[in-house]
């Protein structure tokens, strides 16, 4: 594919994850900036913000992209691809310190959290199975092959994690000012960390971060009906859902 076919692919992926797509993104932009016209290529750009609206990275990308195009800054568009992969690394790194010696409660599958987590000298790692893809139970065999030891439960016995951890971890989906976004139960969580008196650490990266005119963009989207039920019933299915920072201390880079 050339650049014009990755950017209408990615306006339309539902696949990959947001890393992946913005990287794929970055690359195509660049290969392309110079012999399209430039409002081609933002119209693309603004498309894939439109087509994507659950992921805070890609618009945060695409938005960094379309204001080097703007600027005339061509070369600079190939730079972000490895800014965005740092600042995955850094906070990883940055991270690692608040987890040693300590019993871990998380939720959902993030890579910054994996990597954390991996990278620290943590105790054991307590992980709800994340229904309904399971993505809790890939994060724990994951773990589990990187020598952690990892105990996977229900998401209806998140009591039972948060008795048993030192700390609670978290990714984010977006970050807002006054806000972020992660895989529902979050809050729940949060609101455990609160009466057991528990720190809870919300890791994300600069990307994540979505300032007002972006934020906009952003949607938690409903999911499939027959996921909760096949009979005539009104559904109320999300992943996600917005959590306010004040519950939380935010670690960003």
């Amino acid at each position: 594919m050339n650049g014009v076919e990755i950017l209408k692919f990615c306006a339309k992926d539902k696949i990959r994850g947001s890393l992946d797509i913005a990287v794929d993104i970055i690359e195509a932009s660049f290969s392309i900036a110079r012999d399209l016209k430039t409002q081609k290529l933002i119209a693309l750009l603004e498309k894939i913000m439109k087509n994507q609206p659950s992921m805070a990275l890609v618009i945060k990308t695409c938005s960094k992209i379309i204001h080097l195009i703007k600027n005339n800054k061509f070369d600079d568009i190939i730079l972000l691809k490895r800014d965005l992969l740092d600042a995955s690394q850094k906070i990883c790194s940055k991270v690692a310190r608040y987890l040693n010696n300590n019993s871990i409660c998380t939720i959902s599958y993030s890579k910054e959290v994996f990597c954390s987590i991996v990278n620290s000298d943590c105790k054991e790692i307590y992980i709800g199975i994340a229904n309904p893809k399971k993505e809790g139970e890939t994060f724990a065999l994951n773990l589990k092959d990187n020598g952690k030891k990892v105990v996977l439960f229900e998401d209806n016995n998140y009591l039972f994690g948060a008795t048993m951890c030192d700390i609670f971890i978290s990714g984010a989906d977006a970050i807002f000012d006054n806000a972020f976004v992660n895989k529902s139960q979050t809050f729940s969580l949060c609101l455990f960390a609160n009466y057991f008196k528990k720190p809870f650490y919300v890791i994300a990266n600069n990307y994540k971060y979505l300032s007002p005119d972006l934020r906009k963009y952003y949607k938690i989207l409903q999911m499939p009906k027959k996921e909760v039920t096949k009979k005539d019933l009104d559904v109320y299915n999300v992943y996600f859902e917005e959590i306010p920072l004040e519950l939380v201390t935010l670690i960003r880079g």
